[in-house]
């Protein structure tokens, strides 16, 4: 069994791919400056017509989000910290928890997606 000879197959396999590659030629046309732009005002009229999907279980979900409030209170209050992640309405949650259990004190809000 010589060892060599497949360091040499394995060579000369990555080799031909290479010059494959090389020889091919096609390059891309396309560029980022030819896309065509849609106006803002444009764009926020479309997203305004959308109508939401699933609608009444968001609302479910989001109130029973609302009845850990007091949970959450504690969490913070043993030192935790709350991790909101996935897709929509964590903002508005978060501010919402933020104003209803602790409206008399003063509290801070930091946005992480800026």
């Amino acid at each position: 069994m010589d060892i060599n000879n497949g360091d040499e197959e394995e060579f000369e396999f990555s080799r031909n791919y290479f010059l494959a590659k090389e020889c091919s030629g096609k390059k891309s046309t396309c560029k980022i400056s030819d896309i065509d732009l849609i106006d803002e005002q444009e764009l926020i009229a479309a997203v305004a017509n959308i109508e939401p999907k699933h609608e009444k279980e968001t609302i479910a979900l989001v109130n029973s989000y609302k009845k850990l409030y007091p949970r959450w209170v504690f969490e913070l209050r043993c030192g935790f910290g709350l991790l909101t992640y996935g897709f929509g309405y964590k903002k508005a949650l978060i501010e919402s928890f933020a104003s209803t259990a602790f409206a008399e004190y003063p509290v801070v809000v930091i946005n992480g997606y800026l």
